[in-house]
């Protein structure tokens, strides 16, 4: 039967289509919560939150307990193969199957040990004495401060740790400066860049710092300003109460060469430069024409140096 009606009857019938068009549109769609959620779920408590990890704890922390009681310490837990019949049997395969408790145990005694000990500790520490540069500096040290009567040096392995690592640090910012420690006595080299000579031995570090004799004066007491300033480096070097000695030397990125030397106890104190710089003693008769062509030679490298350092 064909549908023939009135253009009125459709506009009438397109409006009522519109309208529950319109009308399922502005309601809101239906949301599915979660069992437990919803309008009328219980708002979200801080103290219930905590309340339910605490009665967590709690079921643990006893379950922990039956497990130490049940089963000793290192022996394997027994694992259920199939479902419980009980209640009793079901809490005895959940107590089986949580290890926690001797996971815990076993990371708490698994310790770090240290790595070497006594002798082995020893030897991982640096050898300070197999440096050609370190033994040449303490002879030519010593020799000098034999000449004055002053008594010879020992080598220190933490001054020559100390002195290495200020060296590094001189080397690594490409500066000279001394450090602000008055615990120890300073003397420094430094050898700018030279093609060549790449390096420095002992005896020439010694022997620039020996040849500040020539600017101090026996005979009166200097200030610490004087005797730093102008024969700082030869006081510190034969400074009779000075007992253990350490050197170390780096090179800059440029290819600067700087050597750092440490003295314990420290020299150059105020008031008692008479007491522990003494003049050189008179030379042998048979030795006298070498030692005075020796300080010649010495006298004559002192002056390159210094004519570099000035």
């Amino acid at each position: 039967m064909d549908d023939r009606r009135c253009p009125a009857s459709r506009r009438l019938l397109d409006q009522q289509q519109q309208q529950q068009q319109q009308q399922q549109q502005q309601q809101p769609p239906v949301v599915q919560f979660a069992p437990g959620c919803g309008i009328n779920a219980p708002r979200p408590s801080r103290r219930r939150e905590e309340a339910r990890a605490l009665q967590n704890l709690q079921r643990r922390v006893e379950a922990s307990r039956l497990f130490k009681s049940s089963t000793p310490l290192g022996a394997a837990p027994e694992l259920t193969a199939g479902p419980s019949t009980s209640s009793s049997s079901g809490a005895v395969a959940t107590i089986a199957l949580d290890n926690r408790p001797q996971l815990l145990q076993r990371i708490l005694s698994n310790r770090p040990l240290s790595v070497s000990s006594g002798d082995e500790n020893r030897q991982l520490e640096t050898d300070w004495e197999h440096s050609d540069f370190i033994s040449e500096s303490l002879d030519w040290h010593n020799s000098y401060r034999a000449r004055h009567g002053s008594p010879p040096l020992t080598l220190c392995p933490q001054l020559c740790s100390y002195a290495q690592t200020w060296a590094n640090h001189l080397a690594h910012i490409n500066a000279f400066y001394y450090r602000t420690d008055r615990d120890v006595g300073q003397n420094l080299f430094c050898r700018p860049v030279n093609t060549l000579e790449n390096d420095v031995t002992g005896q020439e570090v010694a022997t620039y710092w020996y040849s500040a004799v020539r600017q101090y004066n026996f005979f009166k007491e200097p200030d610490v300003l004087h005797a730093n300033v102008n024969a700082g480096h030869f006081t510190q070097l034969v400074w009779a109460s000075s007992r253990e000695f350490g050197i170390g030397k780096a090179r800059s990125r440029s290819g600067k060469v700087l050597v750092v030397a440490n003295y314990r106890p420290p020299g150059n104190i105020s008031g008692m430069f008479q007491q522990n710089v003494p003049p050189p003693l008179p030379p042998a008769d048979s030795e006298g024409t070498d030692i005075t062509s020796e300080s010649g030679s010495e006298s004559s490298r002192s002056n390159d140096f210094t004519s570099s350092y000035s």
